[in-house]
């Protein structure tokens, strides 16, 4: 019997093209480390299609999965921090944050969760570690994610940390908990798609270990039409470099 519990959290905006083939990755069972069993949070981020109907059926068929719904879209940053709670309130000792467009592929999951085990606060599935690529991906897209690749690192530089803006990572759930504890106010300032940054940004200042593993980022498999605001988030990128005290606070005893 498992002695370890890990949260999945899929945020969802208008993912219900994207549901069967995440009933496909998940409901055959997916390969954890020997001691660890999963759950499932759909986090329903306001949709105005049938993503919640469709998360619900799921929930009812496979009770692995707990579903958590906004009223209203608050943007994928929220949508992560309520999955992030429901982790919390579950007792997992591991979070595990991916998008919910079947572009991050399950069989990556086994072995983030085993370096969470190792001793790893934080680990990152990177499409700019070695190994890692992506597939399917646009030019300017690609051009868009290597300069604020660039910008983030010159700006903010995290030894041994390349992809800043992905959101598949895994997270040690006691590190949730001093970030949230140590936070005054609102965790979140944006809404964009910078919250990934921003995200990891403010949980490295409390993290000792993080790590990458390599990510093949499969967009050609994405059923749902892209919810990036580009312009948004490169507006909000910029206001991320003006966060009182955040550079001078990153990176203190932190150990890749």
């Amino acid at each position: 019997m498992a002695e370890k519990l890990a949260a999945i959290i899929l945020p969802m905006y208008n993912e219900e093209l994207s549901v069967p083939l995440l009933r496909k990755m998940f409901d055959a069972g997916l390969e954890m480390p020997e001691d660890v069993d999963f759950r499932l949070v759909a986090v329903n981020d306001g949709s105005e299609d049938a993503t919640l109907d469709l998360i619900n059926a799921w929930a009812r068929e496979n009770p692995r999965v707990t579903v958590v719904s906004h009223a209203q879209n608050q943007g994928v940053g929220q949508a992560i921090l309520t999955g992030f709670g429901e982790a919390i309130r579950m007792k997992s000792f591991c979070a595990v944050t991916l998008d919910a467009d079947a572009s991050h592929p399950g069989s990556l999951i086994k072995k983030m969760i085993s370096e969470v085990e190792r001793g790893n606060d934080i680990v990152i599935a990177s499409r700019f570690a070695p190994g890692g690529r992506q597939i399917g991906v646009s030019p300017i897209r690609k051009l868009y994610s290597v300069g604020a690749r660039l910008l983030l690192n010159l700006v903010f530089p995290l030894k041994g940390i390349r992809d800043y803006t992905v959101g598949f990572r895994a997270y040690n759930t006691s590190l949730l908990n001093r970030a949230f504890s140590i936070n005054d106010g609102p965790f979140l300032d944006f809404r964009s798609f910078a919250t990934s940054a921003e995200i990891l940004l403010k949980m490295v200042t409390v993290a000792e270990r993080v790590s990458e593993v390599p990510l093949v980022l499969r967009y050609d498999q994405k059923q749902s039409p892209s919810k990036l605001k580009t312009w948004a988030t490169i507006k909000d990128y910029f206001k991320l470099f003006t966060l009182p005290g955040q550079a001078c606070k990153l990176g203190r005893g932190l150990r890749i």
